[in-house]
């Protein structure tokens, strides 16, 4: 009997041992995310060579296969079913009435335990492209900041997933186009899931994280949540709960009211920022969303948003909290709920 209570007792230790080595820190991989790297990326990114990266043309070929080369890089495979990286789409683009042929890229990383379900992070390629005068529209901000912040954050997850910290859920990187001509990748991606939309956990969806509006010229130490706790408070309280212990944020709600006025293109209007990103294409299916900005500036939409202008340790500072809530999200016990 003493020698069953004794290996008992290994057995019980052993346990507690394995326990607390899968307890793994994620600051050690969120401090892979840096404002150099993320300088590094926008610079090449957001350059002339891109030429403004409108859904359809040249400029999105080459933004394409500059994120190809990053998940390849990176050992992250494609997400499409054939492992590749391209999601090719004929997209009716309204407001231009007219056709166009463009793809979304894919990549993904497989859960370790939950491997059906899948949190989803998106942020958009593509931006409004050349002047009728010539000048490039390069969108630093819009979205090359929430384009690297999502390469920073795949590679903060890969790191894990080669240490042996595989996310327990699965993550789809996606990045869409044609957000500009009406969040038209977006739509064609929740019209044709690759990874079955009852299966998809959350949608965190980055657009323009890296700048400082007016409101907060004079505070710098904020980011804008949108949607947050609209469909699900288990998605809400793990974005406070991970910015309270780990970034400190000041995370500012005022427009998860869509009627919240903001000075626009030299008029005050209504601001449907939750009708307006790729966000909402999934929280139409009833897919818990939050979509992270920094607000407009006088740049938005200018050939004048360009790369010496982005705030590199704030962006750095934002795409880690969104790395913190994904890894949350992704390697929690219970999915996430939505509200009754």
């Amino acid at each position: 009997m003493k020698q069953l209570i004794f290996f008992g007792g290994l057995l019980f230790l052993s346990c507690a041992t394995s326990q607390r080595i899968m307890e793994v820190n994620p600051s050690t991989y969120a401090s892979s995310i840096t404002s150099d790297e993320l300088k590094e990326h926008l610079y090449i990114y957001a350059s002339d060579e891109f030429m403004g990266r409108e859904a359809g043309t040249e400029g999105e070929t080459i933004a394409i296969n500059y994120l190809k080369d990053q998940y390849k890089a990176l050992d992250i495979k494609g997400g499409m079913p054939d492992g590749a990286y391209f999601m090719p789409m004929n997209l009716n683009a309204p407001r231009e009435n007219k056709t166009i042929n463009a793809k979304n890229v894919l990549a993904f990383i497989e859960g370790s335990e939950k491997s059906n379900e899948v949190l989803v992070i998106t942020a958009h390629l593509d931006h409004i492209g050349v002047e009728a005068d010539g000048q490039i529209n390069n969108g630093a901000d819009d979205d090359g900041s929430g384009t690297v912040a999502m390469l920073e954050i795949a590679e903060a997850f890969q790191l894990a997933a080669k240490q042996g910290h595989k996310p327990k859920r699965s993550i789809l990187f996606l990045h869409v186009t044609g957000e500009e001509k009406g969040l038209l990748g977006s739509k064609y991606y929740t019209d044709n899931p690759i990874y079955p939309l009852e299966n998809t956990v959350a949608n965190l969806n980055i657009d323009m994280i890296g700048r400082i509006d007016e409101l907060h010229k004079d505070n710098a130490n904020y980011m804008y949540l949108i949607g947050s706790d609209i469909l699900s408070q288990d998605l809400h309280d793990v974005s406070e709960a991970m910015n309270q212990q780990y970034v400190n944020l000041e995370l500012d709600y005022r427009y998860n009211d869509p009627t919240t006025k903001v000075f626009e293109r030299g008029r005050f209007i209504e601001n449907r920022y939750y009708y307006r990103s790729d966000h909402y294409n999934f929280a139409k299916s009833d897919i818990p969303v939050i979509f992270y900005f920094n607000g407009t500036h006088a740049d938005y939409h200018a050939p004048t948003d360009t790369v010496e202008k982005i705030e590199y340790e704030l962006l750095e500072k934002r795409t880690r909290l969104i790395f913190y809530t994904a890894w949350e999200i992704a390697n929690r016990e219970d999915r996430l709920r939505l509200k009754e």
